[in-house]
């Protein structure tokens, strides 16, 4: 974004609410424009979802929420400076749990069927069962609408 656009920005007091579905394939760097994007995005806002949760919800969607508890985030940043482009980013883990925080209670007010996952153990292959079994008790493999 230029800095004209940004003064614009900043001047007429306009939001920033940009509306992309973000695919490609491994190695496109998705996660890395993902965060690129956030730096542009206003913080401590609330922003209402409620619209859109009602348009998914008939439909079937749902909501898994991966969590962690604030002890385990040391050992999540230690497997993923293995692989990071930029570790620096990982370096105040309090960002992580403040953001968790924020999460808990977004989450909380949403009117999704949700699975709150613990992946504090790391174990993806868990957690990925746990989704499916949890999917199947639910309903949720198959549309039913």
């Amino acid at each position: 974004m230029s800095l004209e656009s940004r003064q614009k920005i900043a001047i007429m007091g306009n939001k920033l609410c940009p509306k992309i579905i973000l695919e490609g394939t491994r190695l496109t760097f998705k996660t890395e424009i993902a965060f690129t994007l956030n730096e542009l995005t206003a913080h401590q806002r609330d922003y209402p979802f409620r619209w859109l949760e009602q348009r998914l919800a008939p439909i079937g969607f749902r909501l898994v929420y991966c969590t962690r508890t604030p002890e385990s985030f040391e050992a999540a940043r230690a497997e993923r400076l293995k692989v990071s482009g930029k570790p620096s980013q990982y370096d105040d883990l309090s960002i992580f749990v403040e953001e968790q925080k924020l999460m808990d209670r977004l989450v909380g007010e949403s009117i999704l069927p949700t699975l709150r996952l613990d992946v504090s153990d790391n174990d993806v292959g868990a957690a990925a069962e746990r989704i499916a079994d949890w999917l199947e008790d639910t309903g949720g493999l198959y549309a039913d609408y």
